[in-house]
């Protein structure tokens, strides 16, 4: 894997996560008041996992595995097998990692949203247009990202080129 393609999964994984917040139905301000409640933590990472955005995490730890064991392995091919026994042994400390960034993310929903709006927004992935939603996801956020990717790159071209058009009309060429 590349870096590219392994800060894109990242980028990918984090933006479906905000992604299922943002296509909920009910929406709130984020209160700078006390911590939420349990019940409402609990309600939070409910919404998460039933959003499919904790789906798009469960990978974020071996995409970090991976990366780092082809970081040494390029340079010292040898160490492979040692390296992958390494990865087993200390894979339960970074999962529970991954499990906490679960429990931050919740604190963010729960403190955005109150337990009745997490309740209906639970009760909308529930339902066959949220499970839908939740099915059609991944692939809606690939073709998301690929359109912007081909409308980011016209944009610069056509910017470039009418940068210089707008230059020469003043005498310099670019």
């Amino acid at each position: 894997m590349t870096t590219s393609s392994f800060g894109r999964r990242v980028r990918a994984a984090l933006l479906a996560a905000a992604l299922a917040a943002g296509v909920s139905p009910a929406f709130a301000q984020a209160p700078e008041a006390a911590a939420p409640a349990a019940d409402q933590l609990n309600a939070a990472r409910e919404v998460i996992e039933l959003s499919g955005a904790a789906n798009s995490l469960k990978d974020i730890v071996p995409i970090f595995f991976d990366e780092a064991k082809q970081t040494f392995s390029r340079t010292r091919p040898e160490i492979a097998k040692d390296l992958d026994e390494a990865l087993k042994a200390i894979a339960p400390e970074f999962e529970q990692r991954r499990d906490q960034l679960m429990t931050d993310i919740a604190l963010v929903y729960a403190q955005r949203f109150s337990a009745q709006e997490l309740a209906e927004i639970k009760a909308f992935y529930q339902t066959p247009t949220g499970k839908k939603l939740v099915e059609n996801l991944p692939a809606i956020l690939q073709a998301s990202y690929q359109q912007t990717q081909i409308w980011s790159q016209k944009m610069s071209q056509d910017i470039v080129s009418r940068l210089r058009a707008e230059m020469k009309k003043r005498g310099h060429e670019i």
